[in-house]
């Protein structure tokens, strides 16, 4: 379907640009607010992104997915945002050592009716680095493979799973810890 619209945006119909965003738009928001932390700075990232994509279209190669391109362009432009108006960057996760998970009682979880599960997954996402929250999603959410995440970030797959890895530890107690005041 995405092969039929682009064709149609590169033969000049510019109307069929709106379907590509109406199809992307709520997924690129959820992956640049895990990046940023902010619905106006995830909102432009986004516009920024759409813009890229369009003027840079003719550039797509269609050796990956649209959507896995569109995501790149997008975590590009989300961290340039986050350098740019947070002044904020990136921890390099080359040397981390893997740790235990940790595991989270699922009966206690049953007690959250659905929409208060995801804004309180939300909130939590909201409260990891930018890099651990952006690889939950991708995998979890987006369900990715490592390639795709790699052809996405840049980062090298084992650097990808130390960084899942962590995000998932970090995540878990997180979670221990606000399921608490929570509930």
């Amino acid at each position: 379907m995405d092969e039929v619209i682009i064709r149609k945006v590169l033969e000049g119909d510019l109307e069929a640009f709106r379907h590509l965003i109406s199809k992307y738009k709520n997924h690129c928001f959820t992956l640049s607010r895990s990046i940023l932390h902010s619905d106006l700075l995830a909102e432009e990232a986004v516009q920024d992104a759409f813009i890229k994509v369009f003027q840079n279209l003719h550039k797509f190669r269609r050796e990956a997915a649209f959507s896995t391109w569109l995501y790149r362009i997008l975590v590009n432009e989300s961290l340039r945002k986050l350098k740019k108006d947070r002044k904020v960057l990136l921890e390099s996760y080359d040397e981390i050592t893997l740790e235990e998970s940790v595991s989270v009682d699922p009966e206690v979880v049953e007690k959250l009716h659905t929409e208060e599960q995801k804004e309180f997954i939300n909130s939590i996402l909201d409260k990891l680095k930018s890099s651990e929250s952006l690889l939950l999603k991708l995998f979890y959410l987006e369900e990715m493979s490592m390639d795709e995440i790699n052809s996405i970030t840049g980062l090298s797959i084992p650097n990808i799973k130390v960084i899942l890895h962590r995000a998932r530890k970090n995540f878990a107690e997180l979670y221990k810890t606000e399921l608490t005041y929570h509930v």
